[in-house]
């Protein structure tokens, strides 16, 4: 079940690299940087070179694709609903979804997925350095935990004190880590929306039982439990749950009594 929990196998990836992997790019830099897919597994993790490029990828083929089509309140956000779209639409080369409107020339599907690439180097070049080999998926895809009261404020160093991040994280859109982000937002890559608990229950043993949630104990920002297991949760580690009195109270760290 831990593995479960933790597998960031992104499946869009094999619907789309094997057509991309075929293609002349007739440009050698282009060709390097694409050979980071060579062997890759498809995991979305936090310090994979080829996650990175793919995830970027992804985005700039879905603008490159879609939005000389739709109106900008319909441009896709990625996910399941368009792995599905695009799943079908790479088995018509020629369809007119491929045409950028934008151009007289008439697109196919291959000079769309070429153009992408393309984009999407230049991108990660300009966010993460010249160097491919250097480049992760944690680098872009973080995640950043907001107070709800005062860590929209708009004033930079109230948003200090109680904010946290931001942190690098594996997974993505429609994964099972689904740490997720949205293609069409103004930080495309960031965590907009993730797993805040995991649990595992051994019904036949409840003391076996482990959970872990995203940021910590307490709700008082300058208290040590106030974000203590967001490393444990980005990594996909886990806190054993305590059942019994016994345990519970040979692992307390202080007590709270109240007095009326």
């Amino acid at each position: 079940m831990k593995k479960i929990q933790g597998d960031n196998k992104d499946l869009n990836a094999e619907t789309l690299l094997p057509i991309l992997m075929q293609l002349s790019l007739e440009d050698s830099r282009l060709e390097g940087v694409r050979a980071l897919f060579q062997g890759w597994d498809s995991q979305a993790h936090m310090d994979s070179a080829a996650a990175a490029l793919f995830e970027v990828f992804w985005k700039n083929l879905l603008a490159e694709t879609f939005h000389d089509d739709l109106p900008e309140d319909y441009y896709p956000e990625g996910g399941s609903r368009w792995f599905e779209v695009m799943r079908r639409l790479v088995e018509q080369p020629q369809s007119p979804w491929w045409d950028d409107k934008n151009t007289p020339e008439r697109e196919s599907r291959d000079e769309i997925f070429k153009r992408a690439f393309a984009t999407a180097v230049d991108e990660l070049e300009e966010l993460l350095g010249q160097d491919p080999t250097e480049w992760t998926w944690g680098d872009l895809h973080q995640a950043i935990f907001r107070n709800q009261s005062l860590g929209k404020s708009g004033v930079a160093p109230i948003e200090a004190l109680f904010n946290r991040g931001p942190f690098r994280t594996s997974g993505g859109e429609s994964i099972v880590n689904a740490t997720g982000w949205n293609a069409t937002a103004a930080s495309p890559y960031e965590v907009d929306w993730l797993p805040s608990m995991r649990m595992i229950v051994d019904l036949g043993n409840f003391q076996n039982s482990v959970s872990i949630h995203t940021t910590g104990q307490s709700g008082h920002a300058f208290h040590p439990h106030y974000a203590d297991m967001v490393e444990m949760w980005r990594n996909v580690q886990y806190q054993p749950m305590l059942w019994d009195r016994e345990q519970i109270e040979a692992s307390a760290e202080g007590h709270l009594r109240l007095m009326p």
